[in-house]
Order: structure tokens, then sequence, then C-alpha cells
């Protein structure tokens, strides 16, 4: 057999060797971007789940309708007649229409209540050229939603800030102009900042975040929990602070209804910590944590 001949039969078996190899692979992509992109659409799928069908397709749609600059994305509807006046929104309308009528059988009724659903609901944004998906897909925008989840109150000149998310300020704001946008965070102003919390955390304890957010606080009740007849000088030595400030902030928490002052049977002034309100805080907020004086009384 030829020099050739040899090589021809050792090159087929070595090809059918691999074919029928169970580690051959015919997609040559990435495995670990596979894995990503199969991730974050069963992640996109957890997300839009709270839509119909018809909210849904309109969304996709509305995806590439919303980055067409040439569009004023300025917009707020309420009635079908009004969708001439926004051209950005006539357009998905009109986008929808030839594209979801003949195949998904949509009325044209169906798909303009699904648009003005999605903008009531912050999937579509007034002046955004994103959706919400987008958003909520954004892992920029993802890590400051976990940030703001786990600091509750946190506001823009905190350090953690650029500690922990590796930006400044002022992208910092910008980005939770964003997502404020779309209703995914509040802001509460106390005193001369703004402070975050994630849209869905009750408004009713954000004052005593914030004062919270003071570690002196904290000091302060527990030096009131050690003995309720304590006066403000001795606080202030206690912590090495002047009493001024002591007095201060014990203003601030009577104010709270945290504090109040009284007398006891002696007749002697006594401080009480509203101990009913700690706990409700608690239940919402776990930082600081006040069981462990909780559980001393």
């Amino acid at each position: 057999m030829s020099l050739e001949k040899r090589r021809e039969v050792k090159k087929t078996k070595e090809k059918d060797s691999l074919d029928d190899s169970s580690f051959r692979r015919l997609d040559f992509s990435p495995i670990q971007l596979e894995e990503e992109v199969k991730e974050k659409k069963t992640k996109e799928k957890d997300l839009i789940e709270e839509l119909t069908e018809v909210e849904r397709d309109v969304l996709e749609i509305a995806k590439s309708i919303l980055k067409l600059k040439r569009y004023e994305a300025e917009f707020e509807i309420e009635s079908i007649s009004q969708i001439q006046k926004f051209p950005i929104i006539e357009k998905l309308y009109a986008k929808c229409i030839a594209k979801l009528s003949y195949k998904k059988g949509y009325s044209k009724e169906e798909i303009f209540l699904a648009i003005r659903s999605l903008e009531e609901k912050n999937w579509i944004v007034t002046s955004e050229r994103r959706t919400k998906l987008e958003i909520l897909t954004n892992e920029k925008l993802e890590k400051i939603l976990d940030f703001i989840k786990n600091n509750p109150g946190i506001h823009a000149r905190d350090d953690k800030v650029q500690k922990e998310l590796n930006i400044t300020r002022t992208p910092f704001l910008k980005h939770v102009m964003t997502l404020e946008r779309f209703n995914l965070i509040r802001s509460k102003k106390i005193g001369k900042s703004l402070h975050y919390f994630l849209s869905e955390v009750p408004n009713d304890y954000d004052n005593l975040k914030i004062i919270f957010l003071n570690q002196m606080i904290p000091q302060i009740l527990e030096e009131i929990f050690k003995d309720e007849s304590v006066s403000v000088r001795k606080i202030g030595e206690h912590l090495d602070i002047y009493s001024g400030t002591i007095l201060y902030h014990i203003n601030k928490l009577k104010e709270l209804n945290l504090v109040k002052s009284t007398k006891n049977k002696s007749d002697k002034k006594i401080f009480l910590v509203n101990i009913e309100l700690l706990k409700v805080y608690n239940d919402f907020f776990k930082e600081p944590d006040f069981s462990k004086l909780l559980q001393g009384l």
C-alpha cells in the first residue's frame, strides 16, 4: 500500500473515532456564554411573569421602538384618540398592530390597553429609552438595587457608595434617578439629603431608619436601657460626647416617639424607651439590631 493510501486510511479512522466520541462538540460557542444566556432568559421569564401575554408581546416590540431617537420620548396616554399626539407611541401602536394582529389575533383595543397598562405599571416610562425589563437585567443597575436593598436609607454622600459600588456620587445619582423613574426605588428628603429605599419598603419608618444611621443613637438608647434615671450629663460622660449634643439627639428621639421623659414614684426624672416601636422597626429593618437590648429587659 502506498504511503498516501496509508495516510488516508489513518485520517478516516481518526475522523470516525472523533465522530463517535461522546466528547465531540458540534457547537463551538463558549459553554460559559451559553449558560449565561440561558440564565438571563430564565431570569427575564421570571421578571415578566406578572404581565399578560399581550403585554409581554408589546413589551418585546417596545424594546426597539423606544430606541428610535428621531421620536420624542415624552408621552402620557389615556385614550386611543391621544395616540397621534405622541409619535413614538403611534409608532409602537402601529408596529404592534402590524406584527401581532395577524399572528396573535389581538384586537387594536387589546394592543392599546396593553400599551397603557405597561405605562401605568412603569414597564414603559416617559422619557426613557429602555423598558423596565432592560433595567432589571442591567448588571450595573441590578448591583445598585441590591446595594440600596442592603443599605436602606443610604444617601449619595455616604462613603459606602464608592467603596462597595466603585463609583462616585455623580454616576450614582444618575443611576438612582433612572431606578426611581421606573418606580423600583423611592427617595425621601430628610434635612438636606435625599435618602433611598426600595419602592416596596413602607415609608412609615423612614425617619427612624435615617436617625439610626447615626451610630451615636443606638449608644444613647443603650445608656437609657442600662439606667432609665441616667442624666444627659452622665450619658455624655459615658460616651465621651458633649452633653449639649446628647440633649439635641434625645429631643429628636422624643419627636419620633422613641423616647419620652417622665417621673417615677420617687418624683425623679427618668427616660423611657418605646420598646414596641423598636420591635416593629426591626420587623422591617434588621440594622441596628435591638434584640439583645430588648432581651435584657
